[in-house]
């Protein structure tokens, strides 16, 4: 895990995270979160103003880092289905260094609180919109084949959540450590070799055959 941060505001968000992720939006106690981060509760109100901005402000900052991830990856200038498997290796990359976000998603599927769907409305939409263009303009193209791209985006973060989320029931099931680089390497070979026969058109030498 990395280091705690300095400044105030971002102590508070990293204790944040790993509250909420460990409790829950309702029993989270903004007492417990600005005393781990070894300042008092006003300071945190100062910051926040209310457990319900703590709450936004920290999956703010978990939309935001997402969208840097994935930036880097399509800023590459990569098409067809290297650009897929560059997409992928982001969303891996993300969600093996955001696992608190991960468990926070799931409770929020689970509970059904509404809390995220704000703001994933607002800050992930662009992200799905582009994503699905791309998709479109490749296919169009003939780089990808033709399925339906929203399903496409659907089908790979499912597939990218539930490997994380599910960590320690799978580390149970399979006695193995699915966090270790090398078995998070397998589970990538593995999803984008499954979705390169999905979307990867055959090579023009394979379908004259």
């Amino acid at each position: 895990m990395a280091a705690a941060p300095e400044s105030s505001r971002a102590r508070i968000l990293y204790e944040a995270r790993a509250e909420f992720a460990r409790s829950g939006f309702a029993r989270a106690r903004l007492q417990d979160i600005a005393g781990r981060a070894g300042l008092s509760h006003p300071t945190l109100l100062y910051h926040f103003g209310s457990k319900e901005g703590l709450y936004a402000a920290v999956i703010e900052q978990a939309v935001s880092d997402w969208a840097a991830t994935t930036s880097r990856a399509v800023s590459t200038g990569l098409s067809g289905f290297d650009q897929v498997a560059a997409l992928i290796d982001a969303g891996i990359e993300f969600f093996a260094t955001h696992r608190e976000f991960v468990v926070i998603v799931r409770r929020e599927a689970i509970e059904g609180g509404g809390r995220l769907e704000q703001a994933i409305a607002d800050h992930m939409r662009p992200f799905l919109d582009r994503a699905v263009d791309f998709l479109r303009r490749e296919m169009d193209a003939g780089r990808l084949r033709r399925h339906d791209p929203v399903e496409v985006m659907q089908l790979c973060y499912s597939a990218l959540l539930t490997y994380f989320s599910d960590a320690r029931f799978r580390s149970r099931l399979l006695q193995e450590d699915p966090l270790d680089p090398s078995a998070r390497a397998q589970f990538r070979d593995a999803l984008t070799g499954i979705l390169r026969a999905a979307l990867e058109p055959p090579h023009p030498l394979d379908a004259a055959r």
